[in-house]
């Protein structure tokens, strides 16, 4: 179900034109030029340096069970790379209002809202390269 609520995401940022306009991409570009905008997973495929930002990684935090044991809590969270802190918080501001306050539906996977729980700069250690952060909650039903 992890990587249904990943593509899920990455599915509602890929079809926005401005948010791909801004990771210098097209809806429409062929997945050899978005994956080295988006990397699904805490490590992306190739090195994030000054020269490949901006970049996306998205990947699920740990979640659990809801009272209902056909609901899961689950969290995922986006890491916005850009060349400057505050090209990494437009990164974010233009995900934010595609995701929150949003369901997430895709092929076989359904959610309930996305509320963002936490956002922030973060430190990346690479020079040239600025981090923000978001975390969101989402609850989904488990499909078996």
């Amino acid at each position: 179900m992890s990587l249904q609520l990943i593509d899920a995401v990455q599915n509602v940022l890929k079809a926005d034109a401005e948010l791909m306009t801004m990771l210098k991409l097209t809806p429409s570009s062929p997945s050899a030029e978005v994956v080295k905008r988006f990397t699904k997973g805490m490590e992306p495929e190739m090195t994030v340096s000054k020269d490949t930002v901006p970049h996306i990684c998205q990947y699920v935090m740990p979640g659990r069970y809801a009272a209902n044991p056909l609901v899961f809590e689950g969290k995922f969270c986006i890491d916005f790379y850009g060349k400057t802190a505050y090209e990494a918080k437009l990164l974010f501001e233009r995900s934010f209002k595609l995701l929150h306050d949003r369901r997430l539906i895709a092929q076989g996977f359904a959610s309930y809202l996305c509320v963002l729980t936490y956002d922030a700069d973060f430190a990346t250690g690479i020079q040239g390269a600025k981090g923000y952060k978001a975390i969101y909650d989402v609850d989904y039903l488990r499909m078996n």
